[in-house]
């Protein structure tokens, strides 16, 4: 007698709860979008608009049923026993207040993340696990309102597990008319048939799934359409992969080789030079934490001066600035350049210590260099100095070999190791000690949150614009010490240039530097910022000895990504070197090549830019970081998608072989 009211209690607090759980979640898509997207942007967008609001909202009610789904299947199991099921009433509120605040505190979570990643949560939230844990936490609380974050999901969740309580009170004290019992199954199919088509998103063949997120060429719009529990998911799913390797096919590795690169292998020789085989230069690759373009086009000297002592070599040198960090996170970048690797996970996984044949440190082993790397914080951070050996570093030098060298650095310490001067303090110290010909790589750790500058620096001119406020979302006193903190790091630099170009070092050093990524935590704006969101400069000192031994071409118009850093570098310090390219090229070459910037976003050829899911449309070059608006159609070649592929045959064909 119990059964039948029980279900139809039953079935309209699930209903209820997966109401609220929806509408906590688009309400939180919708100030998110309010937060984050240009009005003007939207205006013509209308069409794209919609779909994103009701894809999002499929996206919700999947997360929403699947959610209640075992709470319904549970309540249907004990509704025949009367005094089981007032037992299991009085806890749904507390279980549809967990979900309440589980789905809040993802929204808010989602959203600033997106302020600092640019996306929706993906990835890179695995590096709170993977990276310093305790600082990342330590960044985050002094980044974000995680408490305020914390008492506000609490206070909705609370809110909103009243109501469903309530709910269930008043719902007792209702009577239920009897009814047919066949009409009591059909109502019961109907609830679990509805529950698995929300869950499920679709009444297609295809389940609601990552692609259907695709909803726009305005990339606010594709960010906003999943919540952040869908995309953790995803992100998941993601990271499960990045740890899985398999054998390739040899054939097809080799027709992807000569799709991007011209020939099967990948392996090309620098030029015979009598001058670089006698005269062997050591070479210093500074990779500089969050030295993005998307701050610096904030420079203004004298009044905004954020190169500091690296203005003269920037003025003097060659630099580029439409070049594209090819990631969007420090471990990603270094093993990308170091190791040709497109699976960040690899310094710390069980093919840590494959040594990859392309790695980028081997020509110059091969040609007897030491081969050093230097960071100020510690060695063991993503497992550097057990991965990194095995692609060809005779030395790890971290945080104890600076205290070692420099005790006095102790006093400088960051929420991530040491300050940057003291890691080219000791490159220094290296290369005046070298009794072989050094290759040293420098990773840098200070422009990072929470931005603090050392207490021995003193603060060149700053000014905060209203477009970085703007950008930020932050207070001014937050933007001050972001600019102070990426002075510091130029300046570090630039007086490390300084020191060697001065020195007897100066005829017989190469020194390039570039950011790792974009400086995180600013909003951007499509498609107007697309030449700095994952922009970065490229930097390169060659001493004027070598310049006139090496023929060369300096276009600062062209384009290119951190793939075209050490064949660069090879073609200015190595004699008949066999290298491997997967589509880097000498920045400087005499000859035209098929040059590209690539970024996992977008690519960057001679004519503009285009956004890699819509390959078809281009955004022409306006000026040096800047392109027109207004797009047309993209006639150019597309390597994106064939280089990102060669990088997966490449790194799979070295962890488990090609057949």
């Amino acid at each position: 007698m119990n059964f039948q009211p029980n279900v139809k209690r039953l079935s309209r607090t699930i209903g209820l709860s997966i109401v609220i759980a929806v509408l906590i979640l688009s309400a939180g898509r919708l100030i998110f979008l309010a937060n984050i997207a240009d009005t003007a942007e939207l205006v013509h967008r209308g069409g794209d608009l919609w779909r994103a609001l009701f894809t999002g909202l499929r996206f919700d009610l999947k997360i929403a049923a699947i959610g209640f789904a075992p709470l319904f299947l549970i309540g249907l199991a004990v509704a025949a026993f009367p005094r089981l099921y007032r037992t299991f009433s009085s806890a749904i509120p507390w279980y549809a207040g967990l979900i309440f605040f589980i789905v809040t505190s993802f929204s808010i979570g989602n959203y600033y993340y997106y302020l600092t990643y640019g996306n929706y949560i993906d990835v890179f939230v695995f590096g709170l696990a993977d990276d310093d844990t305790q600082a990342v936490l330590a960044n985050a609380w002094a980044d974000y309102p995680i408490f305020l974050s914390f008492i506000s999901s609490v206070i909705v969740a609370f809110v909103f597990a009243m109501l469903v309580r309530a709910a269930v009170k008043k719902m007792q004290q209702w009577e239920w008319k009897p009814q047919h019992k066949g009409m009591t199954t059909v109502s019961i199919i109907v609830m679990i048939l509805t529950i698995f088509f929300f869950a499920r998103g679709t009444l297609g063949s295809h389940p609601l799934k990552r692609y259907h997120a695709q909803v726009s060429d305005y990339k606010v719009l594709n960010s906003i359409t999943p919540n952040g529990i869908i995309a953790l998911e995803w992100a998941k799913s993601d990271y499960k992969k990045q740890s899985q390797f398999h054998s390739v096919s040899q054939s097809e590795l080799e027709a992807q080789f000569n799709k991007v690169v011209g020939n099967a292998n990948g392996q090309f020789i620098t030029p015979k030079n009598p001058y670089l085989a006698q005269n062997k230069p050591h070479v210093v690759m500074a990779l500089m934490e969050g030295m993005g373009t998307n701050v610096l086009v904030e420079d203004n000297y004298p009044e905004n001066d954020l190169l500091g002592a690296l203005r003269p070599a920037f003025e003097a040198d060659f630099v580029f600035k439409r070049f594209l960090a090819e990631t969007s996170a420090t471990i990603n970048s270094l093993v990308n350049m170091l190791g040709q690797s497109n699976v960040p996970t690899i310094s710390h996984s069980s093919a840590q210590k494959v040594e990859v044949a392309a790695a980028a440190a081997r020509p110059y082993k091969a040609a007897g260099y030491k081969t050093i790397f230097i960071t100020a914080t510690n060695g063991m951070w993503r497992n550097v100095a057990n991965y990194l050996p095995a692609q060809g570093f005779d030395e790890i030098l971290d945080e104890n070999a600076i205290l070692k060298a420099f005790p006095e650095a102790e006093a400088f310490r960051g929420e991530w190791g040491l300050s940057d001067e003291y890691a080219f303090k000791l490159a220094e110290k290296e290369l005046n000690e070298a009794t072989q010909p050094l290759m040293i790589y420098i990773l840098t750790i200070t422009n990072h949150t929470p931005y603090e500058v050392p207490k021995n620096y003193d603060v060149k001119l700053l000014k905060v614009s209203d477009q970085l406020v703007e950008r930020m979302q932050k207070g001014e006193e937050e933007a001050m010490r972001l600019l102070e903190t990426y002075q510091y790091a130029n300046n570090a630099l630039g007086e490390f240039i300084m020191d060697i170009k001065k020195s007897p070092l100066g005829d017989s050093t190469l020194i390039a530097a570039t950011g790792d990524h974009r400086l995180r935590g600013f909003t951007m704006t499509y498609p107007n910022d697309l030449p700095i969101i994952h922009a970065v400069p490229f930097y390169l000192y060659v001493p004027e000895k070598i310049q006139q031994q090496v023929p060369y071409l300096y276009d600062e118009k062209r384009v290119g990504s951190h793939k075209d850093i050490f064949p660069t570098l090879y073609a200015f310090s190595l004699s008949e070197a066999t290298y491997y390219s997967l589509g880097g090229e000498n920045m400087l070459s005499t000859t035209d090549t098929n040059r590209f910037g690539y970024n996992p976003e977008m690519t960057l050829i001679e004519q503009g830019i285009y956004i890699n899911n819509q390959p078809d449309r281009l955004y022409p070059w306006a000026s040096e970081v800047a392109i027109t608006p207004e797009s047309i159609p993209n006639n150019g070649k597309l390597l994106d998608n064939d280089y990102h592929t060669l990088q997966t045959l490449y790194i799979n064909s070295q962890v488990k072989g090609a057949h």
